[in-house]
């Protein structure tokens, strides 16, 4: 849904191990522009933001948010897939 809502966007889920089990990941976060970065504990969804108590951080900080973006891509098909 995301994808959808977003297409320019670059989406990653948690890979498949080849045991069949997906990896577990419960941190969640956005970087925008490769400059700003959201950092959340929030699902992105309805329950998350109308009902749940979350916390997150919005920082701006370009060298972190092309650290994470560079982390992310060599983490590629091994921890998480493109979506």
């Amino acid at each position: 849904k995301v994808k959808a809502q977003l297409p320019k966007a670059t989406i990653y889920q948690s890979a498949q191990l080849p045991n069949g089990k997906r990896v577990v990941s419960h941190a969640k976060f956005i970087v925008i522009d490769h400059e700003m970065l959201l950092l959340t504990s929030a699902n992105f969804s309805f329950s998350a933001e109308n009902r749940n108590i979350e916390f997150g951080l919005r920082i701006h900080d370009p060298a972190l948010a092309s650290s994470i973006e560079a982390t992310m891509m060599s983490k590629h098909g091994s921890l998480y897939a493109l979506v």
